[in-house]
């Protein structure tokens, strides 16, 4: 299905990988960058060979999106392509029946066609208790969907949706579930996407779901087991959605490191100041901290070690990494800072916006301390 290779530990995965960034510096950021992206095998990189992908793993997959977004500097793209692999893709890969497995992971894993995630509502984000779209069952076994959903990646392009709706009064554990839904399917509004500071190039939108009527063949895992599939995307995305951001600190320090050897303040490089010196190398440990932890993580699922809070614990570091970064470069910078060349300002905005997307801070805090015993 894809050129992608299958040891990440390998030559010909070094090989794989100089090629891949090669490609991303100069990939289009519109609906042609899926289909390209799928063609060069990033889709299918952590999909084990039985749900027909190349089994290279989750480390891969990881050192990919830090590679794109290496090459570019640029977040929105990467960021989307993330939300499509762990959020949507990677709980079908879990969960789907063998016609599910045809009809739309093969497509999602090839890149011709784009998938998102909608659990988030308008007022109930993390509380799933509050959830109110409801799937109601016919008579012919399937099911009508009515409600709304709000901040779902890649919504405005999306060809499919795995919409979390309650099937049934209660408990989170058993009173949902989850619906594949295709963007065609009579009664579901997609929405435009959103303004926003950050994530220049990834679309978030809304949902709305009108009298929305899917077969049973729609849903994702069985009746009553959208709390396995809500939590299956939630701990990989939680994992692995910051993967691109070693890239985009990658990338700035560079610059960083050039504009102190080179800028002049007073007759001298701003590199022979040493509270500048400093503040780059409190980058270069962030950067460095952030990188070791993720790593980590990927290894540990790699060996099917993925846990929750090792998945939270992840988001959270790296996020403080990022914004303890971007901290540091509006004194790198100076009134440079505001300048798009630098980066900074969009930088600092993506930085802001890590801290919550897949669950705030203090959600992720909250579920390390769950792991803790506490």
């Amino acid at each position: 299905m894809s050129s992608a290779p299958h040891l990440v530990d390998s030559a010909e995965f070094t090989t794989w990988l100089d090629g891949f960034r090669t490609w991303a510096a100069g990939a289009a950021e519109d609906e042609r960058a899926w289909k390209s992206a799928g063609a060069q095998g990033l889709f299918s990189l952590p999909l084990p060979a039985e749900r027909g992908g190349t089994g290279a793993g989750f480390l891969a997959s990881c050192l990919a999106m830090e590679a794109m977004a290496d090459a570019t500097g640029r977040s929105g793209l990467p960021f989307a392509f993330s939300a499509h692999m762990w959020a949507c893709q990677e709980p079908v890969a879990a969960f789907a029946d063998a016609a599910q497995l045809s009809t739309c992971l093969t497509p999602l894993a090839a890149g011709t066609a784009v998938g998102a995630f909608a659990a988030t509502e308008y007022d109930a984000g993390s509380d799933l208790l509050s959830l109110t779209t409801r799937a109601t069952p016919r008579d012919d076994g399937g099911w009508t969907l009515d409600g709304a959903k709000t901040f779902v990646t890649n919504g405005p392009v999306a060809d499919v949706f795995v919409v979390l709706a309650r099937t049934a009064e209660g408990s989170a554990l058993a009173g949902l579930s989850a619906f594949l839904i295709p963007r065609t399917t009579p009664g579901l509004g997609v929405g435009p996407a959103f303004e926003k500071a950050g994530l220049p190039g990834a679309q978030v939108g809304s949902l709305r779901l009108d009298d929305c009527a899917v077969p049973a063949s729609a849903v994702l895992g069985p009746v009553g087991g959208g709390y396995a599939v809500l939590m299956r995307a939630m701990r990989y995305e939680r994992a692995f959605i910051l993967a691109p951001v070693l890239g985009l600190m990658s990338h700035a320090l560079r610059k960083a490191v050039e504009h102190v050897r080179t800028r002049s303040q007073f007759g001298s490089t701003l590199s022979t100041y040493e509270t500048i010196r400093q503040r780059v190398v409190r980058m270069h440990l962030s950067l460095t901290s952030a990188r070791e932890v993720l790593v980590t993580t990927a290894r540990a699922a790699d060996r099917g070690e993925l846990d929750h809070a090792r998945a939270s614990l992840t988001k959270l570091h790296v996020s403080n990494e990022f914004n303890a970064f971007c901290r540091e470069l509006p004194d790198v910078y100076g009134g440079y800072a505001l300048f798009p060349e630098t980066g900074a300002a969009h930088l600092m905005s993506d930085a802001i916006a890590s801290r919550y997307y897949s669950g705030t801070s203090d959600m992720q805090m909250k579920i390390i301390a769950e792991g803790l015993g506490l």
